[in-house]
């Protein structure tokens, strides 16, 4: 890769990252613990993640558990998990807390795949952002006169094909969650 991209490069991965952590909390009928991992819990006067507080595990396909590592905060993230509005019932059982996945609706897959393309155009609006920015950074240092014309255009042409690859990645991430969700 040209080290002009570096910068660009580091700052694209890391939407295309953000997006993949946002389309793995996006529920599609089975138990996964990304749905959960990060639900914010208000315990020992601060906010934490949920992995942070204690240990998810996938016993079945329609069954996450969470095996909170203190009791005493066990009521905290019960009521984190019902405030994260993400459609599930925590049950209590002691340290552990159940959560059923119940299969989706279809009305509701509709929904997840609206979400699912919601983050997919914030994803497409951050790249084009950095684009822009980036454009505009190498247009400032030309008119400077600290590189002449043909490297500005070789550096915008390197810039739109890995803007065109990572826009491509996106896609099929999506895709994939697309079917993911569509199956029954």
């Amino acid at each position: 890769m040209d080290p002009v991209l570096n910068d660009v490069n580091v700052k694209i991965d890391a939407v295309v990252h953000h997006l993949k952590v946002e389309i793995a909390g996006i529920r599609a009928g089975r138990a996964n613990p990304a749905l959960v991992e990060n639900i914010p819990i208000e315990a020992y006067g601060t906010k934490m993640k949920l992995n942070e507080i204690g240990n998810i595990s996938v016993p079945s396909h329609n069954l996450l558990t969470i095996q909170v590592w203190d009791a005493a905060i066990l009521n905290d993230v019960i009521k984190g998990i019902q405030e994260a509005n993400i459609g599930l019932n925590p049950s209590n059982e002691g340290t552990l807390i159940r959560l059923s996945i119940p299969p989706l609706t279809g009305e509701r897959r509709e929904e997840f795949i609206k979400l699912l393309h919601q983050k997919q155009e914030e994803a497409h609006v951050s790249i084009r952002q950095i684009r822009q920015d980036f454009r505009n950074e190498w247009k400032k240092l030309q008119e400077e006169s600290q590189f002449g014309e043909d490297e500005f255009f070789r550096r915008e042409k390197i810039l739109k094909e890995l803007i065109d690859k990572k826009i491509a990645e996106i896609e099929r991430l999506g895709k994939l969650k697309e079917e993911e969700l569509k199956e029954i």
